[in-house]
């Protein structure tokens, strides 16, 4: 798949990436509507998580479901959802402590475009679906022009 990513200090563009893979808890989305944020470019001009090559960009927007896990009970495909910038492993120490922000770690919550590829994808991997997606209401699903997001 294409992806828009960073290819080193100072450096972005576009490359081919491996498909992700959903596991029984995760769900696979597309993109549909996505923006650049502050700290992708922090990330990529000013070196703030330290060096990555070929990490995909982007840590929140809105997404469709494409493919949901065995385990996932309340998203099917062709749902619209939010995709947040935090997205954490809830079974973790520091999740059910209250921490989720730093499950598996320091920020390691905040896993896009700084553990694992981020959301400038043509397929996007969300972990623990049920607690880390929102199903966008369908009413909100219209732009202000009229135009339908999906």
């Amino acid at each position: 798949m294409k992806a828009y990513a960073m290819l080193g200090l100072n450096e972005t563009g576009w490359v081919e990436k491996q498909d992700p893979v959903c596991g029984p808890l995760d769900a696979l989305c597309r993109p549909v509507a996505l923006a650049p944020c502050t700290s992708d470019v922090h990330t990529v001009w000013e070196g703030a998580l330290g060096e990555r090559h070929d990490l995909v960009l982007g840590h929140e927007g809105v997404g469709e479901v494409i493919e949901v896990g065995d385990l996932v009970e309340d998203f099917v495909p062709g749902d619209v959802v939010i995709m947040p910038a935090i997205t954490p492993d809830w079974g973790s120490r520091e999740a059910q402590r209250g921490y989720p922000v730093h499950s598996g770690g320091m920020l390691g919550g905040w896993k896009f475009s700084n553990s694992k590829d981020g959301v400038f994808a043509e397929k996007i991997h969300i972990n623990d679906a049920d607690a880390n997606l929102a199903l966008l209401p369908q009413e909100s699903a219209q732009s202000p022009a009229g135009c339908s997001l999906t």
